[in-house]
């Protein structure tokens, strides 16, 4: 019968049946069309109603409908009107139009409908696009929220999958019988994780080994496939016997009566709502690129303004660091001019008096602090920072007699190589103050200094007591806001740090540890050319 119907068709408009439906309340038969490249093109199709049946209420969701009538009467409720529909009689459904339509005669009644979509152009993809991996960018993008809101415009399961076949959003719409189909893993659809086959890249119609189609659009970034946007997951047409055996076969049998029953639950969708859902699905998945790469663009944006205001506060820390060493300068600076008036005459009286160590001391001191005053937050030569340590070198020695001794090593090449002021004296400081406390043995300090390839070397190492494990657990977070100077009382190991920030960022290297034996090792690296 069904055949005499598809050559009867066939012969009158002479084209070719390409597919067909049946449904309980009649048939529809899709004609073949020559291709048009210029535009979007419409479908064809001859539906039949039975005698006293009726389609349902259904939605035109992206397409609109013109009927033509070609034998029989039907009438068509769209949106509150209706429209009769006899032999040569024509009548239009609008896109979003609520359908229905009844055959109240006792006999078979046929009318041509042609249905274009209506969905507008896809965008294109920006010329500039950033690298992203669909699955990290869920925290960025609500995936579920736009599967929610497109499988309630198209009232059709909608999916959202990653390349790999991992759900990345709740499913929604979905029918109970696909739901059982991915808890079992038996499908062979984009959402079984285990036996996934769809590797393409353009839109597709595709249909499950149980009848089920759905359409899936490739989401695709730099010519990379990142996912899928999966629609549809209903029948064309009742289930054929073969296909309930299906169930039987891959179900475990405890389960097989339920699941059996919402597979036949499952919807039938119409060829005309799956074209239309095709065309729209298009639309959404560029959309969805787009609004992904945006959202990976602003992240971007977001991580960048971030790093900024994170590098300000770096340097607002390091400026209120200076403003405080300064403030203690000052405080420390009662009448310079008479301290240095003072320490002369010192000076002058102990050689007279011929106390030759004393007039040295004091020489040294005045010294120290003469440079003190009005070099302390500038550059200086190393040539320049090891008169300042020979002079500190000689107050310790004589302070502390015998307890240490020391050494300079220092290359030629480097004596003019700019540095921070007194930064190796803050390191000579450490060593003398902490690295010789209490210590039972003789000390040796060494200040040494290299080229080694492009970068200048300057090293303190004592032979004391080695620097505390606390101290160096302190040292990784020096960079942390809010970390304190790790002695009071003198320059700081954190002071080092920062006025090395300050001035070279990221192109210096500090370290201290301890020595094998005992002892400790700083180490400064800074570039050569870029501070001579």
């Amino acid at each position: 019968m069904v055949s005499d119907i598809r050559r009867q068709i066939e012969k009158k408009f002479a084209l070719k049946v390409i597919d067909e439906q049946r449904y309980s309340w009649g048939e529809i038969y899709w004609l073949q069309l020559d291709p048009d490249l210029r535009r979007k093109q419409g479908s064809v199709s001859i539906v039949i109603v039975y005698p006293g049946n009726e389609q349902k209420i259904h939605t035109h969701p992206g397409y609109e409908e013109i009927i033509l009538g070609l034998e029989g009467e039907t009438i068509h409720s769209c949106n509150g009107r209706e429209i009769v529909l006899s032999k040569g009689k024509v009548g239009y459904i609008s896109a979003g139009s609520q359908h229905a339509i009844i055959n109240c005669t006792g006999n078979p009644a046929r009318f041509m409908s042609i249905v274009y979509p209506t969905v507008p152009n896809a965008f294109k993809e920006p010329h500039e696009t950033v690298d992203i991996d669909l699955e990290e960018i869920t925290h960025l993008v609500n995936l579920g929220a736009i599967a929610e809101k497109f499988a309630l415009s198209v009232g059709l399961g909608v999916t959202i999958v990653s390349h790999e076949a991992r759900i990345l959003a709740e499913p929604k719409n979905l029918p109970q019988f696909c739901g059982f189909c991915i808890q079992q893993k038996c499908g062979d659809c984009i959402l079984s994780i285990v036996n996934c086959n769809n590797e393409g890249k353009q839109l597709a119609v595709f249909r499950c080994r149980f009848g089920i189609y759905s359409i899936q659009s490739p989401i695709i970034i730099n010519e990379r496939l990142l996912g899928y946007l999966g629609c549809g997951y209903g029948r064309l047409a009742l289930p054929k016997e073969e296909e309930e055996q299906m169930v039987n076969l891959y179900f475990p049998s405890r389960d097989t009566a339920v699941i059996l029953k919402s597979y036949l639950d499952l919807k039938i969708i119409n060829r005309n709502h799956l074209q239309s859902v095709a065309e729209t699905l298009s639309l959404v998945s560029a959309s969805l690129v787009h609004l992904i790469i945006n959202s990976v663009r602003e992240n971007q944006i977001n991580i960048y303004k971030l790093s900024l205001a994170k590098e300000k506060h770096r340097l607002t820390e390091l400026e209120n660091s200076l403003n405080l060493a300064r403030l203690n300068l000052l405080e420390s600076q009662v009448n310079p001019h008479f301290l240095f008036n003072t320490l002369n005459t010192i000076v002058q009286s102990s050689i007279m008096e011929g106390a030759t160590t004393a007039a040295s001391l004091t020489y040294a001191l005045s010294n120290i602090l003469r440079r003190s005053l009005s070099r302390a937050d500038s550059l200086i030569t190393v040539e320049e920072e090891l008169v300042y340590i020979k002079d500190y070198l000689l107050i310790q020695k004589t302070r502390f007699f015998n307890r240490f001794e020391a050494e300079i090593n220092v290359a030629p090449e480097i004596m003019q190589t700019k540095i921070p002021f007194m930064i190796l004296v803050a390191l000579v400081e450490n060593a003398i103050a902490h690295g010789f406390k209490n210590i039972r043995w003789q000390g040796k300090l060494t200040v040494s200094g290299n080229i080694e390839g492009s970068s200048v070397v300057l090293e303190v190492i004592d032979n004391g007591s080695g620097i505390p494990m606390p101290v160096i657990e302190q040292l990784k977070s020096l960079r942390k806001p809010g970390v304190n100077g790790l002695y009071q009382g003198g320059i700081g190991l954190k002071n080092i740090m920062k006025r090395l920030d300050y001035y070279y960022g990221e192109k210096h290297s500090f370290t201290i540890g301890p020595l094998a034996d005992h002892g400790t090792k700083a180490t400064i690296k800074l570039p050569f050319l870029d501070i001579i």
